[in-house]
């Protein structure tokens, strides 16, 4: 009995010494009272762009013509002090990683500071910052540490993108050439086939006059062995010599054909099977296109405080272009939150379809080198009528279009007055 009580009294005399060093520690930090660097990164990666508009409208703010940009300045300037907005952030962010942050803010600097480092390099770093940024008692200068490598991967995402857009170009060129080249196949197979037509129709041909002069051959041994006039006989054994030899010469020919349409179906087959292997690497292609078009998206998409974040469902028309990548282009901008939609660029059915899409369109591109030069004029025409701003493009590569959609563009359009 008695060592229990002294067991009883230990455990009551750690636990009150836990409760002190509790109730000594500083308070954490609140939204507004955080480092100033961390602000932005907080905003901009620990929370969504529906929760930043969430925020705002519970707060009584009207979001409707604001972008993705103005939405984020917005909720950064309101950390300056503590307001309707900055306790909103701080309840949310609290709510959202309370429990994983009371169990950072429990590790030592060093241990807190390994975490983050693997946070860091597995792309869940979200918990991690906000419990740096309220924590009281990290070093400034760990602090400053972890935003800029926040800062500097940002950065990398932009080199890395520049890369993969360069890979996406070369990736381009070799798709047109394949493209060419499996026409020009196609086309001389097709060749190839006529050939084979005719060289079956004459075999059949050949194969008819064979059969007639098997009879004429039958009937006239018949007619000889009957034949009693030697010099009917004669004539007759002459007559079928020659025929003999013609006989002999067409069945020549007919083997030699023969010969010829066996080489003529071992080419087929040989270009079928080279067409069947182009169009499995077409394939494997068109996959690899769009995996570096998803990387393309996502190193453009590095945060929420882009400014081309989203286009926001804004209606984006191409006229024009290579009517092959229709799918890459809708791709593309339907991955970025547009809305897409297309025009061949001919106009022998009118401009009454291209003018009703320009007319409700936000963003028009117009690649020019394909697209004739009425079609552009067509364009600028219809553009100056309706007021809208158009991109004449130098050529209809991705690249080139989403320089456009995502702000890189130095030539920002031109709008019809």
């Amino acid at each position: 009995m008695q060592k229990k009580t002294q067991i009883t009294d230990i455990d009551e005399t750690i636990s009150i010494q836990q409760n002190d060093q509790e109730s000594n520690r500083p308070a954490l930090l609140k939204f507004w009272e955080i480092n100033r660097f961390f602000k932005c990164p907080v905003i901009g990666m620990c929370l969504s762009i529906s929760e930043n508009k969430k925020i705002l409208k519970k707060a009584g703010f009207t979001i409707k013509k604001k972008n993705s940009f103005e939405i984020h300045e917005t909720l950064v300037a309101s950390s300056e002090n503590e307001n309707q907005i900055s306790k909103r952030v701080d309840n949310l962010l609290n709510r959202k990683y309370g429990k994983e942050t009371e169990i950072l803010l429990g590790l030592e600097h060093n241990e807190f500071m390994t975490h983050c480092k693997t946070a860091f390099e597995s792309g869940n770093l979200k918990s991690a910052l906000w419990a740096a940024a309220i924590s009281p008692e990290l070093p400034v200068e760990l602090k400053e540490e972890l935003f800029g490598k926040i800062h500097m991967a940002m950065h990398f995402s932009v080199q890395e993108c520049n890369q993969l857009k360069g890979k996406l170009n070369k990736q381009q060129k070799k798709l047109d050439d394949m493209q060419i080249s499996i026409k020009e196949v196609a086309r001389f197979k097709r060749s190839l086939q006529k050939e084979n037509e005719l060289l079956r129709l004459k075999q059949k041909d050949l194969n008819t006059k064979t059969a007639i002069l098997e009879r004429e051959k039958i009937e006239l041994k018949e007619i000889l062995a009957g034949l009693k006039n030697q010099n009917r006989v004669t004539k007759l054994e002459q007559k079928n010599e020659n025929l003999i030899e013609e006989l002999d010469a067409l069945i020549g020919n007919f083997n030699e054909k023969q010969r010829e349409t066996a080489l003529l179906k071992e080419e087929n087959f040989l270009l079928s099977t080279e067409i069947e292997q182009q169009r499995e690497s077409n394939c494997s292609f068109r996959k690899e296109t769009r995996e570096i078009i998803g990387k393309v998206f996502e190193l453009n998409h590095c945060d929420a405080s882009c400014p081309s974040f989203d286009l926001c469902k804004k209606r984006v028309l191409i006229v024009g272009g290579i009517t092959r990548m229709e799918s890459l282009y809708r791709q593309l901008i339907e991955n970025s939150g547009g809305i897409f939609e297309y025009h061949d660029g001919y106009m022998k059915k009118g401009v009454k379809m291209l003018e009703s899409r320009l007319r409700r369109a936000d963003f028009v591109l117009c690649p020019v080198n394909c697209n004739s030069h009425a079609a552009c004029s067509i364009v600028k025409n219809l553009a100056r009528k309706h007021k809208k701003t158009v991109h004449m493009l130098t050529n209809s590569s991705l690249n080139a279009v989403s320089k456009v959609i995502w702000g890189n563009e130095n030539n920002r359009g031109t709008v019809a007055n």
